[in-house]
C-alpha cells in the first residue's frame, strides 16, 4: 500500500474571525486542496496543551497550566474537544461526499501533558518524575482514544516533550508502554516525536521498543537531519514498525527537488514498503498562512513526483 499525504495537525487559528464551525471547515477544506488524505480538525481552539485543559485534575495557576487535583477521566465525551470537533470534521466530510478521505484524531501523550502541567503546580503528585501523575494522565487520556476510535478515526499521539528531555527515556518508554498497550484499534497508531532524536540518548531504541504502530519522525530540520542517520529497514522491520516521514520544513519553504530528494533518501533507507505516511516535520500553528499554502503546494509536488517514480 502506497503512503498516505497527511499533517501532523495544528494550523493557523481563524476561530476568532470565522467561529468554530467556520474554521474548522476552512481547516478541512484547505486540506482537501492540497491533496491531504488523512485530514485533522486544525487544532483550532488552542495549542497542544490547552486542548486537555478539561480533562479533571487538569486546569491552570497564576495563568499557567498546573495539576490542580488528582488527574481522572472525562465523564462526558461527547462534549470534550477532541470529540467534538472530531464529529464536526467527520459531518462535514460527509456533506461533501468525501468518502476516500480519513480522519486523524491528534491527543497529545501523558509525557508532554504531565511534565508542562506538573511545572506549573503539581497538586497531590510528589514530583515531575511521579510515574503516578503520568499513569493517571495515561488512564485519563485511554477513553478519549477510545471514542475516537469507535467513530473510526485514526490516532495520532503527540509526544514533543520526549526530544525535549522531559523525562529520562526508560522512565518515559515504562510510560507509554502502559498508554500503547490499552489502546485498541483496527487502523495504525501513530506516536509522533519532533525533533532530534540523536540528542537524547536510547531514545530511538525506547521508540522502537513501544507498542505502537507508527513512529512519525521529522527529517528536514538541521537537528532533525541527523534522525536520517538512525533510521534503517532492518529495526523497523525487526519491531514491526512503519514511518510518518517528516520530509519537508514546516515553518520555511523547501524547494520541490530538495524535499523530494529528502524523501528518496527516506524511501532508501527504510524502503517505502514500511512508509505509512508523508508529512511536514511538525505542525503549522505558528507559520504564516501564506507560507502554509506554499508549503503544502511543495509538499503535494513533491510526493506526486516520488509516488510515480516508484510505481514505474
Amino acid at each position: 500500500m502506497l503512503p498516505k499525504r497527511t499533517v501532523i495537525g495544528s494550523f493557523p487559528s481563524r476561530m476568532a474571525e470565522l467561529g468554530l464551525d467556520g474554521a474548522i471547515k476552512w481547516a478541512v477544506d484547505l486540506q482537501l486542496k492540497y491533496g491531504i488524505q488523512v485530514v485533522t480538525d486544525g487544532e483550532q481552539r488552542g495549542n497542544i496543551i490547552d486542548y486537555f485543559e478539561q480533562v479533571p485534575g487538569l486546569g491552570k495557576r497564576f495563568g499557567r497550566p498546573a495539576i490542580i487535583g488528582r488527574i481522572k477521566p472525562v465523564e462526558d465525551l461527547d462534549d470534550f474537544p477532541k470529540i467534538s470537533d472530531c464529529r464536526r470534521v467527520l459531518e462535514y466530510l460527509r456533506g461533501l461526499g468525501a468518502k476516500d478521505v480519513e480522519v486523524k484524531v491528534t491527543v497529545t501523550g501523558p509525557v508532554t501533558l504531565g511534565f508542562t502541567y506538573g511545572m506549573g503546580g503539581l497538586g497531590p503528585y510528589s514530583s515531575v518524575l511521579d510515574e503516578k501523575l503520568y499513569l493517571d494522565l495515561a488512564y485519563a487520556l485511554t477513553p478519549v482514544i477510545e471514542k475516537a476510535v469507535k467513530m473510526g478515526c485514526y490516532i495520532q499521539v503527540d509526544e514533543p516533550g520526549l526530544a525535549g528531555r522531559f523525562l529520562p527515556p526508560k522512565i518515559a518508554g515504562h510510560i507509554l508502554d502502559e498508554f500503547f498497550s490499552n489502546i485498541k484499534s483496527g487502523k495504525e497508531v501513530t506516536l509522533h516525536v519532533c525533533g532530534s532524536l540523536s540528542n537524547v540518548p536510547n531514545l530511538y531504541d525506547t521508540l522502537l521498543m513501544l507498542r505502537v504502530d507508527v513512529l512519525s519522525l521529522a527529517f528536514s530540520g538541521k537537528k532533525e537531519e541527523k534522525n536520517l542517520q538512525l533510521i534503517s529497514r532492518e529495526a523497523f522491520e525487526e519491531h514491526g514498525k512503519k514511518l510518518g516521514a517528516g520530509f519537508i520544513s514546516n515553518i520555511e519553504i523547501e524547494p520541490v527537488e530538495k524535499a523530494l530528494e529528502r524523501l528518496r533518501i527516506i524511501s532508501s533507507k527504510i524502503g517505502i514498503e514500511n512508509v505509512a505516511y508523508l508529512h511536514p516535520d511538525c505542525g503549522f500553528r505558528e507559520t504564516p498562512l501564506d507560507l502554509v499554502e506554499k508549503i503544502l503546494t511543495n509538499m503535494r509536488e513533491a510526493s506526486e513526483i516520488f509516488l510515480r517514480e516508484i510505481a514505474e
